[in-house]
């Protein structure tokens, strides 16, 4: 990949690769997402739930939830597979084939690799890395949802998200990360005053500060485990001109520095 706009496609796959083992805080996807480890093990820790996930295993990660996640390399490599899903993909898949929706348990974020999702995860990936026409990756991405439904463990997929003041402003800024955005300029994209903005973002416990940088890690975390690119490149594609800067914004958010990541 070679820019971070991709959280905007319906479906994306990226590789994650690391050489060394790393614990990240408050790792976070504003997508759904798939998991699938190929190399190593990840561990999953939720408050005082911890999950480990081989390659056995599919992680299934619903959006918006805060995690705590240490790759553990293997053989000095850790690879994973990741597949994020666009809330329309979720909400077709729900208004097609699900009439309720369970809720979602941290026992069920981690599960075993049927010979249905197996071959389903297979088909989905292939699709997506040969970018074959969209409705064609889409029925693929239904048969895998519908596996997941099928051996009971599609829960954390199908939470009802609110799209509140704090997801719309998150959404303008992932279009471009890089861009020194200002509260009056998403204000105005959202035609409310800027006081307003501020205002309501306090009642959701957000402020357009944390929102910013809470996108831009994101997509520096993302660049990282998936790109080869200069962390240098990173900083500036996420928005940070001086790399100590971003180097240090970087530990506090995630505790730990840029390079342990690889």
């Amino acid at each position: 990949m070679q820019d971070v706009h991709f959280r905007h496609n319906n479906l994306t796959t990226a590789e994650v690769r690391s050489g060394h083992l790393h614990r990240l805080h408050r790792v976070k996807l504003f997508s759904a997402a798939i998991c699938h480890i190929t190399q190593g093990s990840k561990v999953i820790i939720q408050d005082e739930n911890r999950l480990v996930a081989g390659p056995g295993e599919l992680i299934i990660i619903p959006a918006n939830t805060p995690l705590e996640i240490i790759n553990q390399p293997e053989q000095g490599a850790f690879r994973s597979d990741l597949l994020l899903l666009s809330t329309h993909i979720i909400t077709a898949f729900k208004n097609n084939w699900v009439e309720d929706f369970p809720p979602a348990k941290l026992t069920s974020l981690c599960t075993p690799m049927s010979n249905g999702l197996a071959f389903m995860w297979e088909s989905l990936l292939n699709a997506v890395r040969q970018d074959l026409p969209a409705k064609l990756q889409e029925h693929q991405a239904m048969g895998l949802l519908l596996a997941l439904l099928h051996d009971g463990v599609a829960g954390p997929l199908l939470i009802e998200r609110r799209f509140n003041l704090t997801e719309q402003v998150r959404q303008l800024i992932m279009l471009s990360p890089a861009k020194l955005w200002t509260a009056q300029e998403i204000a105005g994209h959202l035609s409310i005053g800027t006081s307003t903005l501020r205002r309501r973002l306090q009642m959701e416990s957000q402020s357009y500060r944390q929102i910013v940088e809470e996108v831009r890690m994101s997509c520096a975390l993302s660049q990282l485990q998936s790109t080869t690119l200069p962390i240098g490149e990173i900083a500036l594609r996420c928005g940070y001109l001086s790399g100590s800067r971003f180097t240090a914004r970087f530990r506090q958010h995630y505790g730990c520095l840029p390079k342990q990541v690889r």
